[in-house]
C-alpha cells in the first residue's frame, strides 16, 4: 500500500568497504555472534570486571533495511578484562519479533519510525514489538536490556535471553522507558513508566540490589508528551515534559498504518516547557514552567540546600523524529547528512527551588555538540566532579572527540581522535552497587570505529591524563554497529 513507510530497499546500503560515508561501519548491520579474545595495545588497568552495551545492531534483514538509524534489533556486547586480557562477546536478544523475522527472512513487523514489510494485519496496532536495543544494566542477578516503552527483556551473563519476567509482579504490564536511574545512596534502581492518555502519570519502580521492590510512586503528569530521560536525587524525582506532543489526532493513521509512531511527535515550542518535580514517598508534586528545550539525556541532577540542580544535553530544536528528512533519516539512505553547520546541543542547567514557580536557566558550554553525556557511578543523583560526553564539532554527524565539564570551576577539557576514528559514550569503570565502598573510579572506557580498517575497538582512560589520550585500546576484529548506551558491572561473568 503506497502510504505506508516500508523498509528502505537494502541495495541502498554498501558494505563499510565499498561505502563512501567514513562512518559507513556504524551503520551496518553485523548478523555475526562473536566470542574471542581481543589484541591489546598499552596497558589495562587492574580493574576485573564487564562492559555491557546494546544497540540497534540489525538494520538490514533480506531485502530491508530500517529507514531511521535508532531503529534495528537490539545487540548486547560483553567485553570482559580479568588478569589483563580481554573478551568480546556479542548476541542478539531473542525477542519474540526477533525470532519470527530471522525465521521469515525480512523485517515483518512496525518499529518506531518503520513498517513492517509483512501483512498489513502485523502494522494495525498501537503498540510496537519490542526491540530491546536501548540500554542495559546488570541487576538482581540478570542483565535486562530495555526498549523504549517496553517490558524489558532479561539475559544471563552468558547473553542467552531468558524471556521477560516482570520487573513489579504486582504490576506486570507496566511498559518502562529505556532509561533507568541509579540511586548511589541508598543502592535502588527506579524505572519509569509513562502512562499516556487524557489524564497522563507516571509510574516510578524502585528496586533494590536483588530485584526486589522498594516503593512505588505515581505522579500526574499535566500534559502528554514524548520524553526519554528524567532525574532523580534523593529526595526528589524530576521530569522535563519538552514541548515534543504526541498528536493524538494521528492515532487512527498509526492504527491504520498510514503514519509512523516518530511521526506522530510533533514539536511546538512555542507551548514552552514544564518541569514536574515529585518528592519522594509523600504525593508532593509541583509543576513549573521553563523555557522550551529537547532534552534526550540527563547529565545529572542533585541537591543543593534547597535548591534542586538538573544539568542536562539541551537543544533548542526537536529530536529530528517526526521530521522523515532529518539526519537521523537521511543517513540511513546512503546521503552525507545536511543541516549540522550549527552548534544544536549544548550543556545547559535547571536550578528550582521545589514550590517556587520559577526556574533558573543557564547555559553552561555552547562551544561543540554534546551528547551521550555521563557521570562516575558513585556519583550520580550527588554533586558530581566531572561530566563526560561526546563532541561534535558544526558538520560532524558522529563524533571524533570526548570532552568533559568540571562542574565546580566550569572549566572543559577535550581529547579528539584522529579523524578517520569515531567515538562513543564514556562509562566509569566502577560500580557503587556491587560490593561495599563505593569508591570513585579512576577509569573509563569509550568504544571506537575506525574508518580506515573497518574495525571497532575499546578506549580506555586514566581521567588523571586524560586529555594525554587512552592508556590502553582493544582491538576487535570486524565493526560493530552503534550503541548509545553501556553500563560497567564489576561482576565477571561466568562462560
Amino acid at each position: 500500500m503506497p502510504w505506508r513507510k516500508l523498509p528502505l530497499d537494502s541495495g541502498c546500503w554498501q558494505p563499510p568497504d565499498k561505502n563512501p560515508l567514513p562512518f559507513a561501519g556504524l551503520l551496518s548491520s553485523l548478523p555475526e555472534e562473536y566470542d574471542y579474545e581481543c589484541v591489546v595495545t598499552g596497558t589495562l588497568p587492574d580493574v576485573s570486571g564487564t562492559l555491557y552495551r546494546v544497540g540497534p545492531g540489525l538494520y538490514d534483514r533480506g531485502p530491508d533495511r530500517k529507514r531511521m538509524m535508532l531503529d534495528g534489533d537490539g545487540m548486547v556486547q560483553a567485553l570482559t578484562l580479568d588478569g589483563g586480557r580481554a573478551r568480546f562477546r556479542n548476541r542478539y536478544v531473542r525477542t519474540n519479533k526477533y525470532l519470527a523475522e530471522e525465521l521469515a527472512g525480512r523485517f515483518l513487523y512496525p518499529t518506531f519510525s518503520c513498517h513492517g514489510s509483512g501483512p498489513l494485519w502485523h502494522n494495525i496496532r498501537l503498540t510496537l514489538p519490542n526491540q530491546a536495543n536501548t540500554t542495559v544494566i546488570d541487576w538482581g542477578g540478570k542483565l535486562w536490556a530495555f526498549d523504549e516503552g517496553q517490558p524489558p527483556y532479561a539475559l544471563n551473563h552468558s547473553l542467552e535471553t531468558l524471556g521477560q519476567p516482570a520487573l513489579d509482579p504486582e504490576q506486570p504490564a507496566l511498559r518502562y522507558w529505556a532509561h533507568w536511574k541509579l540511586d548511589t545512596r541508598d543502592r535502588q534502581l527506579h524505572c519509569m513508566s509513562f502512562v499516556p492518555g487524557p489524564k497522563p502519570s507516571v509510574n516510578v519502580v524502585s528496586l533494590d540490589q536483588h530485584g526486589r521492590v522498594q516503593a512505588r510512586q505515581t505522579v500526574p503528569m499535566p500534559r502528554s508528551v514524548y520524553v526519554h530521560d528524567w532525574f532523580v536525587t534523593p529526595r526528589y524525582f524530576a521530569f522535563l515534559l519538552h514541548p515534543a506532543f504526541i498528536d493524538f489526532a494521528k492515532t487512527a493513521s498509526i492504527l491504520l498504518a498510514r503514519e509512523t509512531f516518530s511521526e506522530a511527535i510533533q514539536w511546538q515550542p512555542e507551548r514552552g516547557g514544564i518541569l514536574v518535580i515529585a518528592e519522594r514517598g509523600s504525593g508532593q508534586v509541583w509543576n513549573v514552567a521553563t523555557p522550551a528545550c529537547w532534552m534526550w539525556h540527563a547529565i545529572n541532577s542533585y541537591e543543593d540546600g534547597k535548591q534542586l540542580v538538573l544539568d542536562f544535553i539541551a537543544s533548542s530544536a526537536g529530536g529530528g523524529l517526526g521530521d522523515g528528512d532529518s539526519p537521523l533519516f537521511q543517513v540511513m539512505r546512503g546521503r552525507e547528512p545536511g543541516g549540522l553547520d550549527s552548534v544544536a546541543n549544548h550543556l545547559r542547567r535547571f536550578t528550582v527551588e521545589p514550590g517556587n514557580a520559577r526556574v533558573a536557566d543557564q547555559v553552561l558550554d555552547d562551544s561543540a555538540n554534546f551528547e551521550l553525556p555521563t557521570v562516575s557511578n558513585t556519583e550520580r543523583g550527588l554533586p558530581h566532579t566531572w561530566a563526560y560526553m561526546i563532541r561534535s564539532e558544526p558538520g560532524e554527524l558522529f563524533p571524533h572527540a570526548l570532552s568533559r565539564w568540571h562542574r565546580e570551576s566550569g572549566t572543559s577539557q577535550s581529547y579528539r581522535f584522529s579523524s578517520d576514528v569515531y567515538c562513543g559514550e564514556a562509562i566509569f569503570m566502577d560500580e557503587v552497587m556491587d560490593g561495599a565502598g563505593g569508591e570513585r573510579g579512576r577509569y573509563f572506557i569509550s568504544e571506537l570505529y575506525s574508518a580506515s580498517t573497518q574495525r571497532g575497538a575499546f578506549a580506555i582512560f586514566d581521567e588523571t591524563q586524560f586529555e594525554a589520550g587512552p592508556i590502553a585500546e582493544i582491538e576487535l576484529t570486524h565493526h560493530v554497529p552503534i550503541s548509545f548506551h553501556g553500563y560497567w558491572s564489576g561482576r565477571r561473568p561466568q562462560t
